[in-house]
C-alpha cells in the first residue's frame, strides 16, 4: 500500500486507548485503585526535601504509615560509601540509623480513613556522596513484628523493602538543553525503505534503516532548524527497535558500525546537532550472555543480575510480562557498574551528548542518582532525561535523579484538546494545567526550573498525531503551536512534520506509527514550511524557552486564550483560538509584528482553530 493510498476506514482510537505501559493513561477505576493501594503499607513515596540537595543541606524524610500499619517505631538505615544499607529494629548494619518521629495524622479520602505521617533529617553531608537508605517500622511490644517501606511500582509489583537514594552535588541540567528543539528518529524505518506502507507481517521486521542513512539526512535534518536528534537504541538486539539489548558496547550491524557513529556525531557537531542516543536500563534481551548464562546455571553469580522466582510467569521478571524482556536487578552493585560503564564509555568514545533513558520508571532512583552522578562526572554537559509516564508529585519524584523526564501529561492534554477534542474539557482547565505544571516543577520558585519537561505531540509508542486527529492537518498545526509556545525542548517525531500518518490503528504490540519516512514529492511541502517556521520562532525568541505567562483575556464563550510571555529582553503574545469562528482583537502593544515579521495594525483577526504569534519587533 503506498502513502496515498489511505485506507476508507481512518477512524482514529480515542486518545485513551493511545498509550501503552501503565501510568497517566490506566483507567479510571485503575488509577483509583492503585492510588490507594500506594496509601497502604509503610511508603516513602520518594518525599524528601529538598528534592535536589546540595552539599551543607540536611534532607527530611517524610513516610507515610497507612491504616493497615500499626507501628511505634520507624527508622532509616543510611549509608554514605556507595555499600548496601541495612539494618534491625533501629540498629544500623554499615551506615547510620535516623530515627523518623511521628509528627500528624491526615485524613485520605481515598481510602476515608486515616494516615500517620513520621518524619526524620539526615544530617548534611559533602560534595559528591551517594547517600542511600532503606525504612523499617516496627512495634516495640511485638518482637516478631517489621514492615519495610516500598514502592508500587508501573507494572503493580512491589519489592520487599526499596532501596532509596540521592545524590549531593551541584549537577544542573545544560542551558543548550533547555534550549533544545529534539527530532526523534527510529533508525530502522528512517531510511532503507521508501514512501510506502509496511504490511502487518512486516512491522516486525528489520527493513533497512541504518546510521548511513541518518548521516545522509543531516543536512535535511539541520535545514529543519532543530538543535539536537534523538536516535532509537543503535545497541545489538534481535529486534528492529532495539528496545531489548543484547550488547551495550556494541552496534548492532544492521545499524551500522561505530565509525559509521563517529562519523554521524561528526557530522552533527559540524552542523550544531547535538546527538541523544536512546539507552534501556531496565531491561535486556533474552540473547544478553549475563542473562543466558544465569539461566543455564542456578549457581552462576550472574543469576543475582535478575530476579528468579517461580512467582514470576516465566520464571523470571519481566519488562510488562514479556517474556523475551528480562529485567535487571539495578541495585545489585555489578549490574550498576555494568550500565553506569556502558553509558560512560559511548560519551567518551564517542563525544555524544546525552541519553533518553527508555522506561526510566523501572529501576529505582537509587540507581538513577548514581547513573546520573557518574555521566556528569565523565560530561558536566551531558542531558539525561527520563522516559516516566506519570504526574505531579511522582513525576516531581524524579528531581535530582534525572535532569527531566518526557512530559507525557502536557501530551495527553495537546491530544485531548486538539486531536480529538473533548467537550468536557474547558479552556480554563487548559490555561491551568499549563500555567500551573510550570511553578510545580519549579523547586524553590525563583527563576527557572533546572527539571525539564521534554514536550512531544506523538512518538513510537503511540498512534501517530495525525492518525488520531483524522488525518486533519489543521489540527496538527494547531498542536504544534501549542507545543512550541508553551512545552519544554518540543521533540518532532520523524515524520510528523511532512504529514507522515499510519493506515491501521495500532494493535497492542503492534505499533503502526513506525512505517517509513517520506521522502521527495511525497512530503506535504506547506505543513514542512509551517514547522520550521515555528522552531524558527522558538529559537529566535528566548521568551517562548523561559519567559512567564500573563494572562491578557480568557474568553470561555468564544474559547479564545491571549497569553504574554516575557524575558528581561524579549516578549512573545500568543494567541489561542480554539473556537470554531475567527476572533478579532487589538493588541494590547504596539508596534507589533507578526510570527512572519510582517507589521500589523489594528484590529488583528485570528483564525479558527488557530495559535498565532505576534512580537515587539520583526523576525
Amino acid at each position: 500500500m503506498t502513502q496515498d493510498s489511505l485506507p476508507t476506514d481512518t477512524t482514529p482510537d480515542t486518545v485513551m486507548q493511545d498509550f501503552i505501559f501503565g501510568g497517566i493513561e490506566s483507567d479510571e477505576q485503575h488509577l483509583l485503585a492503585t492510588q490507594r493501594q500506594r496509601r497502604t503499607g509503610l511508603r516513602h513515596i520518594y518525599d524528601l526535601s529538598p528534592r535536589d540537595p546540595v552539599p551543607g543541606q540536611p534532607v527530611m524524610l517524610t513516610v507515610y504509615a497507612g491504616p493497615d500499619v500499626q507501628v511505634d517505631h520507624v527508622a532509616a538505615y543510611v549509608t554514605t560509601d556507595g555499600g548496601h544499607p541495612a539494618g534491625q529494629r533501629g540498629v544500623a548494619v554499615g551506615g547510620f540509623t535516623v530515627n523518623l518521629l511521628p509528627v500528624t495524622l491526615q485524613w485520605e479520602p481515598l481510602l476515608w480513613d486515616y494516615v500517620q505521617v513520621w518524619q526524620g533529617q539526615v544530617p548534611a553531608q559533602p560534595a559528591d556522596t551517594f547517600v542511600q537508605y532503606v525504612i523499617e517500622g516496627w512495634r516495640s511490644y511485638d518482637t516478631t513484628y517489621t514492615c519495610w517501606s516500598n514502592e508500587l511500582h508501573l507494572d503493580g509489583t512491589v519489592e520487599r523493602a526499596t532501596r532509596y537514594g540521592y545524590t549531593v552535588d551541584h549537577f544542573t541540567t545544560p542551558q543548550w538543553a533547555r534550549e533544545a528543539v529534539i527530532y526523534q528518529i527510529f533508525i530502522d524505518r528512517f531510511s532503507g525503505v521508501t514512501n510506502r506502507w509496511l504490511d502487518p507481517a512486516e512491522m516486525n521486521e528489520f527493513v533497512g534503516g541504518t546510521l548511513q542513512g541518518v548521516i545522509e539526512q543531516l543536512d535535511y535534518i539541520a535545514d529543519l532548524g532543530v538543535t539536537a536528534i534523538w536516535l532509537s537504541p543503535i545497541f545489538v538486539t534481535p529486534t528492529y527497535h532495539g528496545y531489548d539489548t543484547t550488547d551495550y558496547y556494541a552496534i548492532d550491524p544492521r545499524f551500522g558500525t561505530k565509525d559509521d557513529l563517529r562519523r554521524l556525531v561528526a557530522g552533527a557537531h559540524a552542523r550544531s546537532l547535538r546527538v541523544i542516543l536512546d539507552f534501556v536500563a531496565n531491561h535486556t534481551s533474552v540473547d544478553f550472555v549475563p542473562f543466558v548464562q544465569a539461566l543455564a546455571d542456578t549457581a552462576n553469580p550472574q543469576r543475582q543480575w535478575f530476579d528468579f522466582a517461580e512467582s514470576h510467569p516465566h520464571g523470571y521478571r519481566t519488562f510488562f510480562n514479556v517474556a523475551s524482556m528480562p529485567q535487571l536487578d539495578t541495585d545489585q552493585p555489578d549490574v550498576r557498574a555494568y550500565l553506569i560503564d556502558a553509558a560512560r564509555y559511548w560519551l567518551t568514545e564517542f563525544d555524544v551528548d546525552g541519553y533518553r533513558l527508555d522506561y526510566a520508571a523501572g529501576p529505582t532512583h537509587a540507581f538513577w542518582s548514581e547513573f546520573r552522578a557518574a555521566c556528569k562526572t565523565t560530561n558536566p554537559d551531558c542531558w539525561l532525561f527520563g522516559e516516566v509516564t506519570l504526574a505531579g508529585d511522582d513525576l516531581r519524584s524524579y528531581q535530582g535523579r534525572l535532569d527531566g523526564c518526557l512530559d507525557f501529561a502536557f501530551c495527553r492534554l495537546l491530544r485531548q484538546l486538539c486531536a480529538r477534542p473533548q467537550p468536557s474539557l474547558a479552556l480554563a482547565h487548559v490555561v491551568n494545567a499549563i500555567q500551573r505544571s510550570r511553578t510545580f516543577f519549579n523547586e524553590d520558585g525563583v527563576g527557572q526550573s533546572d527539571f525539564l519537561l521534554p514536550s512531544f505531540l506523538d512518538n513510537h509508542d503511540m498512534n501517530r498525531f495525525l492518525w488520531t486527529a483524522g488525518n486533519d492537518k489543521a489540527r496538527l498545526l494547531l498542536a504544534a503551536g501549542l507545543l512550541f509556545a508553551f512545552g519544554d525542548a518540543p521533540i518532532i517525531y520523524y515524520g510528523t512534520e511532512i504529514g507522515l500518518s499510519q493506515p491501521r490503528s495500532k494493535g497492542p504490540w503492534r505499533e503502526e506509527a513506525r512505517h517509513p519516512m517520506l521522502w521527495g514529492e511525497s512530503q506535504d511541502q506547506a505543513l514542512l514550511a509551517a514547522f520550521k517556521a515555528l522552531i524558527g520562532l522558538r529559537r529566535a525568541h528566548p521568551a517562548l524557552i523561559d519567559g512567564t505567562l500573563t494572562t491578557h483575556l480568557l474568553d470561555e464563550t468564544t474559547q479564545v486564550w491571549l497569553v504574554e510571555r516575557v524575558t528581561a529582553d524579549d516578549r512573545v503574545l500568543i494567541a489561542v483560538n480554539l473556537g470554531a469562528q475567527a476572533y478579532v482583537f487589538a493588541l494590547p502593544w504596539l508596534p507589533a509584528f507578526d510570527q512572519s515579521g510582517v507589521a500589523v495594525t489594528q484590529p488583528v483577526t485570528i483564525p479558527a482553530t488557530a495559535v498565532h504569534f505576534f512580537t515587539d519587533r520583526p523576525a
